[in-house]
Parts: C-alpha cells; structure tokens; sequence
C-alpha cells in the first residue's frame, strides 16, 4: 500500500561498524546526507563510498543499505517523504523531469554551499517538532525550498554529480539483479545463477556480495519480503498464498523469514499496518 502523505526527519550518530542488518525499500522516497564520518551506501546493485558533504535522494521502493565501518563517529540526516512534499515542483517542472535531475544521483555538496544547506536543515529539524496548525505547511515550503538550492547548486555547477559508483558492477552481476527482480517467485539458486552465468559459483557469490552488499541468498529474500508487504497491505490473500506467491516453499519457513526482517510475524504485521482491503 502505497503511503500518501508522509515527512519524517532525523539527524542521527552511529558508532563506528554501524551497519543496517538488512537492505530494506519502502513506498515513500528518502533524502540521505552525510554530515560526517564515512560510509558505504548500497543502492539495488551499486555500491557508493559516501564522505562529508554527500547527498542523495533514494526513489521510493529501491532496497537499500548503509553500513559504516570508519573509527570515528558517523553523523547523518535522512528525511522520508512523499511527492505530496514536492508539490510545487512537481507542477513546475513535471515529474519527469525532476526524477531524472534528482534521483538516483550522488551529489557532493562544497564546504562553502553547507552551511546554507545545514541551516534549512536546522529549520526543517525544529519545524517538525512542532504541532501546531501550520507546522506541516511550513515543512513544505522548507523542504521544497530545500531541494529548490540543492538544484540550483547543481544548475550552477556548484555541486559535483557522481553519476558512477566507486566500485562499478560489471553486466554479469547487472543481469544477476535485474533476474532476481523479475523472477523471484522462482526456485532461484547461487549454483543456478552462477551456470547461467558462465562463472563459478564460489567467484560469483564473492562478486556478488562485493557488489551489493548482501549475500545472493541475503538479497534474495530482502526482494521476497519487500514484496510480500505490499501483498499484506494490499491484497486479501492468506500468509499461506503470499508465501507461496513471493517463492517460499512452505508459510512457516516465509514467517521466519519475514519475522528477522521486520521483527514481527507476517500476520502481526498486517494488523499493525493496516490492510487497504479492510478499509
């Protein structure tokens, strides 16, 4: 189920060795930024090693994961919204054309453009720990006003896009994704990918994890139990048929599954979140 309105902001201090357990996408998009520190981002099949002063905006339902692994301490701000935050941009320049400026880029923000950027974030901040009537207008015009500097930043030529990944993945491991994505309802095994191809299958799952920061099997089942939300939220089928449905052999082996992402079993989750049948 596709979520309609939402905006939540955070300014977080991980340890060093932090890391996300498990790669995970949701139906809303996400703004990331490093303030400090050092990590890798893994975006579906790409890996990007962030710095101070990185940015990114992550499309709505695209799996992905930190992980940190400096000495020192890691500082970062991410904000989740919907389109209905970009309301005055969607109309003023088209979906379209703001996908493709914004999304799916790394950006590099100079020293000399954060202090203007960290301070709408201070705004942005304070802003949300109000609740009064006018709160959420005023957190559409900051963030809108927001992204508005960071695309004239990258208009002027101030920010530097990096458009490729530091540690590119070469065709074999593109192709092993985009099957994943497309068939994983299947019986899809390492052994099986690694035939299809040509490589041998100790090389490949290196390569792979490598690559996108999870094992074959980690990332496998992180497309299933994505997958399997949407069937929970929005379909009136059993746990039984959703298991069956995102390629699990038997429901108790699909709960288990689910419940170490999500840390509640398949049912619970629904009951937490709601089903759109029920409504």
């Amino acid at each position: 189920m596709a979520v309609t309105s939402r905006f939540e902001i955070s300014k977080k201090t991980h340890q060093a060795s932090y890391h996300m357990h498990s790669a995970h996408a949701h139906s809303y998009y996400e703004m990331f930024y490093l303030i400090s520190g050092r990590c890798d981002l893994f975006i579906k099949n790409n890996v990007y090693h962030l710095t101070p002063g990185n940015i990114t905006f992550i499309p709505a339902d695209t799996l992905h994961r930190t992980s940190y692994s400096d000495a020192a301490l890691h500082e970062c701000v991410s904000i989740e919204f919907t389109q209905s935050y970009l309301s005055e941009l969607v109309a003023e320049f088209g979906t379209v054309w703001l996908q493709s400026h914004l999304f799916s880029k790394i950006f590099y923000l100079p020293e000399d453009c954060r202090s203007d950027i960290n301070a709408m974030l201070s705004l942005i901040l304070a802003e949300h720990q109000s609740s009064d009537i006018f709160s959420n207008c005023m957190l559409k015009m900051y963030f809108q006003t927001l992204v508005v500097r960071i695309l004239r930043y990258i208009n002027d030529a101030s920010i530097l896009i990096v458009n490729n990944n530091t540690r590119a993945t070469d065709e074999a491991l593109q192709i092993a994704v985009d099957y994943i994505n497309e068939h994983f309802k299947n019986n899809i095994t390492l052994d099986d990918m690694a035939e299809l191809l040509h490589l041998n299958p100790s090389y490949f799952s290196k390569k792979f994890k490598s690559a996108n920061g999870l094992g074959f099997k980690e990332y496998l089942n992180n497309v299933r139990i994505n997958h399997s939300e949407k069937l929970l939220l929005e379909t009136g089928m059993s746990i039984t048929e959703i298991a069956f449905e995102c390629g699990y052999d038997n429901s108790n082996y699909y709960g288990d599954a689910f419940k170490k992402v999500n840390g509640v079993s398949p049912s619970t989750f629904r009951k937490l979140k709601g089903n759109i049948v029920d409504r």
